[in-house]
């Protein structure tokens, strides 16, 4: 089953897809000569070669959902399916569930920072993968022995049909906020891509929603499932984070939430992380998991690359790697930097932003940088085929007149 005609070999079919940067149709030939035997295709094609079978279909994106989930045996049937989506967290709170369920059945992870099982790590090329790596991913888990997988579920992946044959158990819903509207144009888009998974559940499945977002009452109304909540602010969420108590290091609370009420210490810090963790509680409890077994987890979170990562040499200031890259996730962790430093420090951030990716948002991240730092130092980051220095200009306009340093090279800005 293939969808690149590059990789094609004898005796593939071959599925005509249509993508952002190009057509699948117009491949067709050279995956004829490269030896598909069969081709899946939506629209007329010009050209026919003798000796393949052509197949014309209404949806190809459907077709081949359909070919992956037979061809692989139906995988996502046998495993206990967690699929998380929303703008933040993701990463966080499917590394959560994935450590912690780890300790009742095997578990494996599909996300950005790592497709793994086993003490096995391979490279993933995007956040939620095409569906015929997606499949072929838990497969290989399976057959090494997982029961369970958690899966970040990005808006692409949603948009492009890449999770339509999952056999999703749980689906977590974290937050909305701004990001990704190069490709959607607008929030409604963007949340109307997000509310796919939760459309597409099985009515025994469960969708665990953010009460505290304000998108929780339209996921509940579009989803056939059973719905849980969490938060922290509403009094009638299903697991619900009371009495929070925050230092650098880490955070404890108490759990409510029907069965009664729990002390829960966990490493994790700022608010946004009691967040990620309540969805997790959330799912794993009602995958089974003793409350007991999800505490003891919790208390000893392994720390997450490039998620709120403390870098500890022995030197005598505090350094965080993070990811976040939206206006969102840069107020968060500003904010959080600020209320855990001591008095009279300085905060020094470093970043930049994606190349190819909204352009709009640059501006503001540079005033989140200006308003919560004390010293701002711009680089580069993915520039992809823009120039870092025009990136740079872009962001220093929200800025402002408050002074920052450019510094091209990451490593030497780091430095």
């Amino acid at each position: 089953v293939c969808i690149d005609s590059r990789k094609v070999k004898e005796g593939d079919v071959f599925f005509c897809l249509k993508g952002v940067e190009t057509d699948g149709h117009k491949y067709a030939d050279a995956a004829a000569k490269g030896g598909a035997k069969i081709i899946v295709h939506e629209d007329e094609l010009a050209h026919k070669t003798e000796g393949v079978q052509y197949i014309q279909v209404k949806d190809t994106v459907a077709a081949l959902n359909q070919a992956c989930d037979i061809y692989f045996d139906h995988v996502s049937s046998k495993l206990k399916m967690f699929g998380v989506t929303g703008t933040n967290g993701k990463s966080t709170t499917t590394s959560i569930i994935r450590q912690i369920y780890d300790r009742i059945e095997p578990c494996g992870l599909v996300g950005t920072i790592s497709i793994s099982f086993g003490g096995e790590n391979r490279e993933p090329d995007l956040t939620t993968p095409d569906a015929i790596r997606l499949h072929q991913e838990l497969c290989w888990m399976y057959e090494k022995g997982a029961r369970a997988a958690a899966i970040e579920v990005s808006s692409h992946g949603l948009s492009m049909g890449r999770v339509d044959a999952i056999d999703f158990d749980f689906a977590i819903f974290t937050n909305l906020t701004y990001d990704h509207l190069d490709y959607h144009k607008t929030m409604e888009n963007y949340f109307e891509a997000k509310k796919k998974l939760f459309i597409n559940l099985k009515p025994e499945a469960t969708a665990i929603l953010n009460r505290d977002d304000f998108t929780y009452d339209e996921l509940r109304k579009c989803t056939g499932a059973r719905c849980l909540s969490y938060g922290i602010y509403s009094a009638d969420a299903d697991y619900r984070a009371a009495d929070v108590r925050f230092s650098a290091r880490h955070t404890e609370f108490t759990l409510c939430c029907r069965e009664g009420e729990y002390a829960f210490t966990t490493n994790l810090p700022a608010e946004y992380n009691v967040y990620n963790l309540l969805a997790a509680i959330a799912a794993l409890h009602q995958a089974g998991v003793p409350m007991e077994k999800i505490r003891e987890g919790a208390a000893h979170i392994q720390q997450i690359p490039g998620r709120m990562e403390r870098i500890e040499e022995g030197q005598p200031f505090t350094v965080i790697v993070d990811y976040a890259h939206t206006p969102d996730g840069f107020e968060k962790i500003f904010s959080y930097a600020r209320k855990v430093m001591p008095q009279n420090g300085r905060l020094i951030s470093v970043f930049g932003a994606a190349g190819k990716r909204d352009k709009q948002k640059r501006k503001v991240l540079g005033e989140l940088a200006a308003r919560y730092c004390d010293d701002i130092y711009l680089t580069e980051q993915d520039t992809r085929n823009e120039r870092a220095e025009d990136i740079a200009a872009q962001i220093s306009e929200g800025v402002g007149e408050k002074s920052y340093t450019y510094i091209e090279k990451r490593y030497a800005a780091i430095e």
